[in-house]
């Protein structure tokens, strides 16, 4: 239903904030907070977006933290990646809870973040059919682009150089708003940290091309055109973990500027310590994200990252593009594979709203 003319007038005052800085972190530990079931938060009604992405101990101080007769939403993608500390809070709740009669979840129909080929392909991805995901792939198409190969470097040097040539080139000018629309318009997406299908690999070799081309000398640290992603919140400089940006020259003087929150902040490289290069970024760092175009790197079909939820989550950070670099067997062996946790929360939401299913409640450690 449309909002009240009232309520609307209201939006604008309404501010996100991170889990953490809500219930109130406390400098002498990270697993305890402010807030908790002795002083609990005031708030009628919570949001929180990218549940996927919470972990099972931070969700339980959360719920720990919210009065009984306030209303709590939970918005994501429980296909998606799992986050990187213990549990898979979204998956095992709308597993525990789908089949119970007035189940709280609702689910969205149709997606408009991506063409219909990208949601073909994560369709298939997300019901585990390997074939029809390799169907979809072969059948190419404006939006998605699969290049079967084992040897991507000569396929990305043709792909992530003219774009990093673009973003040096703003990043020279001193066009910020220019050189952050870039950086959007592209992301190299691995789904490891090292090792030859790694992104510290690829920032550096992607640098390596970048030096042959321009007078950026290879040892700088900083440079024209550098793409940074934050990696930890900072809220005296108003940055999150997850918030990108590109070093710019501004009258000569190079700075960083990074698309907070809030808007652009424009600061002095020397006060980002929490930063790392983004040529190339991890799947894991990605959610919560898209962009334009979104190169997804595969890594060996033995590889325990290589899972069903690591490939739907990379596709699905693509607005208009996607494309795929692996083999049909790295494919087959991403989408046949269920990145399983084993925290027992799906059996006791069940055997919590239905005693006589037969799930135990001794099962995994909720």
């Amino acid at each position: 239903d449309a909002l009240d003319p009232a309520d609307r007038e209201r939006l604008p005052e309404l501010s996100a904030t991170t889990l953490h800085r809500l219930l109130g972190s406390r400098p002498d530990t990270s697993s305890r907070f402010r807030h908790n079931r002795d002083n609990r938060l005031a708030h009628d009604v919570i949001v929180v977006d990218e549940t996927s992405m919470v972990s099972l101990t931070m969700m339980a101080r959360l719920l720990e933290a919210v009065r009984p007769e306030s209303r709590l939403v939970l918005v994501g993608d429980a296909d998606q990646l799992a986050s990187v500390e213990a549990g898979a809070v979204l998956a095992d709740l709308v597993e525990g809870l789908d089949a119970v009669q007035d189940s709280p979840v609702a689910r969205l129909v149709t997606s408009h973040r991506f063409g219909a080929s990208i949601g073909a392909l994560a369709g298939a991805i997300r019901d585990g059919n390997a074939e029809a995901a390799i169907e979809v792939l072969a059948a190419g198409g404006q939006h998605i682009e699969w290049l079967d190969t084992g040897d991507p470097s000569g396929i990305l040097r043709k792909v992530v150089v003219p774009h990093a040539l673009q973003l040096r080139e703003a990043a020279v000018l001193g066009d910020a708003d220019q050189a952050l629309r870039i950086l959007d318009e592209h992301r190299l997406l691995c789904a490891h940290r090292r090792g030859l299908h790694g992104v510290s690999y690829w920032n550096r070799q992607i640098e390596r091309w970048l030096a042959e081309q321009t007078d950026t000398p290879l040892w700088a640290a900083w440079y024209p055109g550098r793409p940074v992603l934050v990696t930890a919140n900072d809220y005296g400089l108003g940055l999150y973990n997850g918030d990108t940006g590109v070093a710019v020259l501004r009258d000569g003087v190079l700075r960083a500027v990074l698309a907070g929150a809030a808007g652009p902040l424009e600061l002095s490289p020397s006060r980002l310590a929490d930063i790392e290069t983004m040529h190339a970024m991890t799947i894991h760092k990605s959610q919560g994200s898209q962009a334009v175009e979104v190169s997804v790197l595969l890594p060996p079909e033995d590889s325990r990252l290589l899972t069903r939820e690591l490939l739907y989550t990379a596709v699905t950070r693509a607005r208009e593009k996607v494309r795929v670099i692996g083999t049909a067997a790295q494919v087959r062996a991403a989408v046949d594979r269920r990145a399983v946790r084993a925290s027992g929360l799906a059996n006791r939401l069940r055997s919590a709203v239905d005693p006589g299913s037969g799930d135990s409640l001794t099962a995994g450690a909720g």
